[in-house]
């Protein structure tokens, strides 16, 4: 059971960080540990995030791993993997 952070409240910090970060049509949404990125500049490296496709798909990249799924599934799977590398504590 996760005590303190529930999901809810992780989505509840969505910003969308970039529109067209590198001319590619690729929007990166960026949860939680975000209050200093703005659309001019965001560290990927330092956010939790997803990247949303100029085509529409979404991904996210943790652990060396792709996933590919719907915003909310990526969400899910972002927040388990924040929750258990201690983000929330």
């Amino acid at each position: 059971m996760v005590m303190g952070v529930s999901l809810a409240d992780f989505r509840a910090t969505i910003r969308l960080t970039w529109l067209d970060p590198e001319g590619n049509g690729e929007k990166v949404f960026s949860y939680w540990n975000n209050e200093i990125v703005t659309p001019e500049s965001c560290d990927r490296e330092e956010v939790l995030h997803i990247v949303r496709s100029s085509d529409g798909a979404f991904r996210l990249e943790i652990a060396n791993l792709m996933h590919r799924g719907s915003l909310e599934e990526l969400e899910e799977t972002l927040y388990a993997w924040a929750h258990d590398e201690g983000w929330f504590d």
